[in-house]
């Protein structure tokens, strides 16, 4: 049984986006998505732009939270 990723992603999403962080635009693994992403394996929060514990505990995956710590870390 496999499932197809690409089935949940909105028209007008590029190949890149599992890839790439979507709050600092840093490359994130695949399997960095799968973990700390949210279920369209997006991630709003990497390493680069977030404490390791802020990423543990979730808020990798709400636009909201990363958008706190981008303007934090500035």
């Amino acid at each position: 049984m496999s499932i197809d990723l690409n089935a949940t992603r909105q028209k007008g999403d590029n190949k890149t986006a599992d890839t790439q962080c979507r709050n600092c635009g840093s490359f994130v693994t695949p399997q960095f998505t799968r973990v700390f992403g949210n279920n369209r394996n997006e991630v709003f929060g990497c390493f680069e732009c977030m404490t390791a514990t802020e990423v543990k505990r979730g808020h990798a995956n709400h636009p909201e939270t990363a958008a706190r710590a981008r303007k934090e870390m500035q």
